[in-house]
C-alpha cells in the first residue's frame, strides 16, 4: 500500500532544511483519515524541535488539490463514539497545534481545498492559492458542521460573509480568499518546484526571522492577476443583506425566497436548500455565540468546542444520513431527522454538551 503520507527533508544550500509533508491519498482527493493526521503531527512534532529544519512546506499529490477534508467514508464506518471522537481530538489536535507551530508553514492551496483541507491551510502561517482553488466549508451537505477551526476563521471575515458560507457550504475560488484575506499569495500552480527551488536557496536564520524570509520569497512569485475577479467581493453587500435579516428563520425565508439575479448567491442557496437544518442552527449558534458571549475563548477552547459537537454530530446528529446519501447510496435525498420551523433549542444544546 502507498504511503498517504510522505514526508522529506530537503537540504538548503546554508546547512538548513526544509521539511515537506505531502498528502498522498489522490483517490480520494488527499482526503485525511486518522493515520495521516498523525502521521502529520508526527513529523511536524518532530521538526519543530530539530535547529537544523527552517520551514515547512504542505501540498498535496497530483494535480486535484490539497486536501478535500477529512475522510468521512473512514468515519462513517467506523461511527461509534470512541472512533468519532478519536478522529476530531487528533484532527484538530493537529490544526491547532499548525496555528501556534513555532516555525512557518507554507501551504499550497491548488485544486480542491475544502473542509478539514481548509483546516490544514488556514492553520498555516504562509499561505498560497492558485487559479484554480476551489474551497468551501461544505458541511451542511453531510449533516456536520463547519469544523476543523472554522467556527474560528469564519467568524473572522468582513461583514457576515463567514455566516454565508458555513450555512451554505457555498464554493468560492483563490480570488476570493485573496480578497478576503484567507489567503496570502497567488503563484501559479506550475511554479511550485521553482518556488520550492527558491525557498531553499534562502540563508535561514531564527524562526522569527525565518517568516520575514519566507514571505519576501513567495513575495517574488505572487501575481494576483493569475486569479480574476472575486466573485465574492462583488456579492458582499448582497451577502450581508440577506445575513442581516434577523434570526435564522428570518435568514432561511431569505434565502429560500431569494429573488435576486446573482449567480454566485443562487448556486449557494441550491447547496442550502438540500443541507442539514440541524447543520444550520448549529453554525448559526456558534456564529452568534463567539460573537457575543462574554467569555473570551481561546483557540485551544474553540477546537475543544468541536471537539464536542463534531462527535455528537456523529452519533446523534444528521451525519450518517448525509454520508448515506451523498457517498454511500449516492441517492443525493437524504432524510433529514428536523426541520427548522419544528426544532427545538434544546435540540440543538444537546449538541454542545458543557458548553451550552
Amino acid at each position: 500500500m502507498t504511503d498517504t503520507i510522505l514526508a522529506r527533508l530537503a537540504p538548503t544550500a546554508h546547512g538548513k532544511y526544509i521539511g515537506v509533508i505531502t498528502l498522498n491519498n489522490p483517490k480520494a482527493l488527499n482526503a485525511q483519515n486518522l493515520d495521516m493526521v498523525k502521521a502529520t503531527r508526527t513529523h511536524l512534532d518532530t521538526w519543530a524541535d530539530d535547529d537544523s529544519v527552517a520551514v515547512v512546506v504542505l501540498h498535496g499529490t497530483g494535480d486535484k488539490g490539497l486536501c478535500a477534508g477529512g475522510d468521512i467514508k473512514a468515519l462513517y464506518g467506523g461511527a461509534s463514539g470512541s472512533s468519532a471522537h478519536d478522529f476530531f481530538t487528533h484532527e484538530y489536535g493537529l490544526m491547532h497545534a499548525m496555528h501556534t507551530y513555532p516555525k512557518p508553514i507554507m501551504a499550497w492551496g491548488h485544486g480542491i481545498v475544502m473542509g478539514g483541507g481548509m483546516g490544514l491551510f488556514v492553520g498555516s502561517s504562509h499561505k498560497v492559492v492558485t487559479s484554480d482553488t476551489l474551497m468551501a466549508m461544505p458541511e451542511v451537505s453531510i449533516g456536520l458542521f463547519p469544523d476543523a477551526g472554522a467556527s474560528y476563521f469564519l467568524n473572522h471575515l468582513a461583514g457576515k460573509v463567514g455566516l454565508f458560507l458555513g450555512l451554505t457550504g457555498a464554493r468560492f475560488t483563490g480570488a476570493d480568499a485573496h480578497a478576503f484575506g484567507v489567503a496570502d499569495f497567488a503563484i501559479g500552480h506550475d511554479r511550485f518546484d521553482d518556488v520550492l527551488s527558491r525557498i531553499c536557496q534562502i540563508d535561514f536564520k531564527d524562526n522569527h526571522t525565518n517568516h520575514h524570509l519566507l514571505s519576501a520569497c513567495l513575495n517574488r512569485f505572487h501575481d494576483k492577476s493569475i486569479l480574476g475577479e472575486s466573485v465574492l467581493l462583488q456579492s458582499f453587500d448582497e451577502i450581508n443583506h440577506l445575513m442581516n435579516q434577523g434570526d435564522l428563520l428570518a435568514i432561511d425565508n431569505a434565502l429560500m425566497n431569494y429573488q435576486g439575479d446573482d449567480d454566485f448567491i443562487k448556486s449557494a442557496i441550491d447547496i442550502y436548500k438540500n443541507g442539514s437544518d440541524t447543520t444550520k442552527a448549529i453554525t448559526f449558534k456558534i456564529y452568534h455565540d463567539l460573537k457575543t458571549t462574554k467569555k473570551d475563548f481561546s483557540l485551544k477552547q474553540i477546537f475543544d468546542l468541536e471537539t464536542v459537537v463534531a462527535t455528537h454530530c456523529v452519533n446523534h446528529g444528521d451525519f450518517k444520513e448525509g454520508v448515506r446519501a451523498l457517498l454511500i447510496d449516492k441517492d443525493k435525498n437524504p432524510k433529514w431527522r428536523y426541520m427548522l420551523a419544528d426544532m427545538s433549542m434544546g435540540h440543538i444544546d444537546e449538541f454542545f454538551g458543557e458548553f451550552v
